[in-house]
């Protein structure tokens, strides 16, 4: 039991000015992304993506990646986006348009079911994916990267415009629908690169892509890495590609099908010039790709206002309760709950004492 004075006390003690308690929204959004283990843990979700390889929605042997399918349905809600006209981007839509073919894939309702369950009248199906980003990219990165997270994104009750580029789609309309997204050729070629260093192109659903051979007893799905570190978020899937090694850039760029090749025509449309700044090195690729992936969940419809950057508590009440009692020493009140002390660094968890 911890007294009321104690907790104002502790509470206004506190360094994050942006954060007065309590608030709905940055409550939950901040359990979600701090708690991740232990007790008051959130959605699990580094156990959902722990190792990095991990299938959270089915068998192994299909080769599917959790964190990697989180990724690529936040890409896809985003990709839509026209920022002219103040429509798309990261509000959930995805939803509604599973069944088109630029969609294709297990990965949106594998990954809208995992959320599920955690949306509710504070926090949104959108903002539950872009969290899905901020903490793939922190579990699969060693140290861990910290995208800055807003939250107060509004779902969509409708499906939004087509237009995700697909394997087959020219490059100048690729760098059209992002230009519209508010994202330029080099952001474009940024942000796929940063998405491509997780994951895999299945022939299960990119037969077009990747071939039959690809299937094994281990691999049912047929999978085939963007690099040769399928599991960690960093520039080998830069340098791979440049130096025509390893998966050199994955299949997108080394498909039989030529008409498929879509990143290799990413890459190859300034002349490598973006992907040679890339491969700089791991900090300057890490540094860029918070940029763009941050850019990337803050595109938001114009009639959606974000919340402040969602930072770690220091001190915070949890499952605080206020009830009336009457016993042996008559009637009171009794102001009960616990003290979550932000004892480590965030790159490890809470702890709640």
């Amino acid at each position: 039991m911890i007294l009321l004075p104690i907790i104002l006390i502790l509470l206004t003690g506190q360094s994050h000015s942006t954060y007065v308690w309590p608030n709905y929204l940055y409550d939950e959004l901040e359990h979600l992304l701090v708690d991740q283990e232990g007790f008051n843990s959130g959605a699990y979700f580094k156990r959902a993506i722990t190792p990095c390889t991990h299938y959270v929605n089915g068998n192994q042997t299909l080769g599917r990646m959790t964190a990697a399918q989180w990724l690529r349905t936040a890409f896809h809600d985003f990709a839509t986006a026209d920022v002219a006209a103040g429509t798309g981007g990261m509000d959930a839509s995805i939803g509604w348009e599973t069944d088109r073919p630029e969609n294709v894939g297990s990965a949106f309702n594998d990954s809208l079911s995992f959320f599920a369950p955690f949306v509710n009248q504070y926090v949104s199906m959108a903002d539950m994916i872009a969290l899905s980003v901020v903490t793939s990219v922190g579990v699969c990165s060693s140290p861990n990267i910290h995208i800055p997270f807003r939250g107060g994104r509004v779902d969509a009750s409708e499906a939004g415009a087509f237009g995700v580029p697909e394997p087959e789609t020219d490059i100048q309309t690729t760098l059209n629908q992002f230009a519209q997204a508010g994202f330029n050729q080099p952001d474009t070629i940024g942000l796929t690169a940063c998405g491509h260093t997780l994951g895999n192109v299945h022939h299960a659903g990119f037969p077009q892509v990747v071939g039959p051979e690809a299937v094994t007893p281990d691999n049912t799905g047929g999978g085939i890495h963007f690099d040769s570190t399928v599991d960690v978020f960093d520039v080998l899937v830069v340098n791979e590609y440049l130096e025509g090694t390893g998966q050199r850039g994955g299949p997108l760029v080394t498909s039989d099908n030529v008409t498929v090749r879509s990143d290799f025509r990413l890459y190859t449309s300034d002349n490598n010039l973006t992907m040679k700044g890339l491969s700089n090195s791991q900090e300057y690729f890490v540094s860029e790709c918070i940029s763009l992936m941050a850019r990337m969940l803050n595109t938001v419809p114009s009639s959606t206002t974000l919340s402040a950057v969602i930072d770690p508590v220091d001190v915070k009440p949890v499952n605080i309760t206020l009830d009336f009692m009457e016993d042996e020493y008559g009637p009171h009140i009794v102001f009960a709950g616990y003290i979550r002390l932000l004892s480590t660094a965030f790159t490890e968890n809470a702890t709640v004492k």
